[in-house]
């Protein structure tokens, strides 16, 4: 199955669920739900993952049919082989397409291939960096859906880097949804990173969650950033090298 078909079986699902609910509600809650059963598994302490299980266990109850929330891991796999196959911005596609992104925001679809060339012109030397100092670190301010990183990523994986080993990555988004499709897509294409929730101009944090693959990366590098790389103070969260594994209730789609 191509990208595009994918992209197709995933709104058909979407228009497939509870009528009461647009297609923006079933998108969001979606990528609410991915991401709190993602981000739990690297939850810094109890009280977070109960409040990540609170979260998700209060979409999954906004569904009277069962049957709906029992559809939404076919969006998960479909949007997990899209992005490891690389070359796409799955969700930020989607999000364009279903006409769900909010120009009042400021939020609007960069289309991969561009992102992909302006990651080529900025990163042409990443492969001498990574082999002086270990890794690579990307930020982006104001990521959207990650399209940015993703590229990068691309570009990465194609000099034959393994991604969480060589490349970490600090990334912030205002917006909340477009933070959850942000994480999602960070965490299932195996990027370690730090995804953080806020606003970049006035400095707010709001949440922060880190992927999965960002505890392999500190396992092999004992940090995330270089001193010089760090987030500043407001931004700072001690990394907790002991995820929690014992994801009681919260085992995601599992209902």
């Amino acid at each position: 199955m191509k990208n595009s078909e994918r992209k197709k079986a995933f709104i058909k699902i979407l228009d497939s669920l509870d009528n009461s609910k647009s297609r923006y509600e079933h998108f969001r809650n979606y990528c609410e739900m991915s991401y709190c059963a993602i981000a739990k598994t690297t939850a810094k302490d109890e009280a977070s993952a109960d409040n990540l299980e609170a979260c998700y266990m209060a979409v999954v109850n906004s569904y009277a049919n069962k049957d709906d929330v029992r559809k939404i891991p076919e969006l998960l796999t479909l949007t997990t082989i899209s992005l490891n196959e690389g070359g796409c911005d799955f969700l930020g596609e989607l999000a364009s397409e279903l006409e769900l992104l909010d120009s009042r925001q400021g939020q609007f679809f960069t289309p991969y291939e561009v992102s992909k060339m302006l990651a080529h012109i900025n990163m042409a030397d990443v492969g001498a960096i990574i082999n002086e100092q270990g890794f690579v670190t990307v930020s982006d301010p104001a990521a959207g859906a990650g399209c940015t990183i993703l590229a990068a990523a691309d570009i990465i994986e194609d000099q034959g880097f393994i991604l969480d080993e060589c490349m970490s990555v600090q990334v912030i988004e205002l917006s909340k949804m477009t933070y959850h499709m942000l994480y999602v897509q960070m965490a299932i294409r195996g990027i370690p990173a730090m995804v953080i929730h806020g606003n970049s101009l006035s400095l707010e944090t709001f949440e922060m969650a880190y992927t999965p693959s960002a505890l392999v990366f500190v396992g092999k590098h004992g940090r995330l950033f270089n001193k010089s790389e760090e987030p500043s103070a407001n931004q700072q969260i001690n990394i907790i090298i002991k995820p929690i594994i014992n994801l009681g209730q919260l085992d995601l789609f599992a209902a």
